[in-house]
């Protein structure tokens, strides 16, 4: 199977997008064998069976290897001599024997065809408990006949193809689908990068923020002339002249106050002496006093009139 390839990368390049599409749809397999026109497919099947004998023929000489191997080193089901006998076998059989060493052991392998009924019963003995094992792992609970067990494993290598196809274009259209999200993820910062600049030096912002410089000198000048006038202001309230003004007045308040303190304690003298009655003797004798001044007033103005 192809390797995937980036979208952008085919849409730059629409010579090798079509080459590469070739190449999935009409010149590759999905498992990337190339793909035969009828004429080579009728040449190719013939060794396909060939080579699938071959292959099953090879199999089964590697099983029973295998099982001579486990009858000779893992299974006491034969005796000590005929577990050697198999032991050299399997290794005849492995290829494990050089070519110098196999006149020597021609003669025990001699032996071996005249115990072939026993070994052939040890041998089946095990086939058939594998079978049963393999029975079992493809039944799943269910009873499946030794006859349907290579249909079933056949179908189950089949499943296990179409599977692993389906999970490589499953990857596939994912590693596509990582891309876009990538490619988007980008676009989107590019945008909040741009709306950003504009945002903060653009030329809204510069305005805003020259108005604000403008406004901010503009307050700055008028604290700075307020300060000015607050100074003039404290220096005419605290001139030499207004100082003295205002010790002057302060000093005849001070005497006014005095005075007024000095008839207020008059005052309350005079309202003590008329609670204790003193001060009504007094204004009788005052009266008294007027009254003969005013007598003698009387008196004076008729003798005047009588001159």
């Amino acid at each position: 199977m192809l390797p995937p390839v980036d979208l952008q990368i085919l849409a730059v390049n629409p010579k090798f997008d079509a080459l590469y599409r070739d190449l999935r749809t009409t010149k590759l397999n999905e498992d990337a064998t190339t793909q035969l026109d009828v004429k080579a497919k009728k040449e190719h099947d013939p060794l396909q069976e060939e080579l699938r004998r071959t292959h099953l023929e090879e199999a089964k000489r590697d099983t029973i290897r295998t099982i001579l191997q486990d009858l000779a080193y893992r299974d006491e089901a034969l005796p000590d001599d005929l577990r050697e006998l198999v032991a050299l076998t399997a290794a005849m059989l492995g290829g494990e024997i050089a070519e110098e060493d196999k006149d020597l052991v021609s003669a025990e392998l001699e032996r071996f065809t005249e115990h072939i009924p026993r070994i052939t019963a040890a041998i089946s003995k095990r086939l058939e408990e594998d079978s049963n094992v393999l029975e079992r792992l493809l039944a799943d609970g269910e009873s499946i006949p030794q006859a349907n067990i290579p249909a079933n494993v056949q179908q189950l290598k089949n499943n296990a193809t179409k599977y692993r196809t389906q999970l490589a274009h499953s990857r596939l259209g994912l590693a596509s689908d990582v891309q876009q999200l990538h490619n988007l993820y980008r676009q989107t910062m590019e945008a909040s990068i741009r709306i950003l600049e504009q945002t903060i030096h653009g030329s809204v912002a510069r305005g805003t923020k020259a108005k604000a410089d403008y406004l901010a000198t503009v307050a700055e000048g008028m604290s700075k002339k307020l300060s000015v006038q607050h100074g003039q202001l404290l220096q005419q309230v605290y001139s030499s002249e207004m100082q003295d003004a205002l010790k002057a007045r302060a000093s005849a308040m001070q005497d006014e106050s005095v005075a007024l303190r000095r008839k207020i304690r008059d005052a309350e003298e005079k309202l003590g002496q008329y609670r204790s009655g003193k001060g009504l003797q007094s204004m009788a004798k005052e009266y008294a006093e007027i009254v003969k001044e005013s007598e003698k007033v009387r008196e004076d103005i008729a003798r005047l009139e009588q001159r």
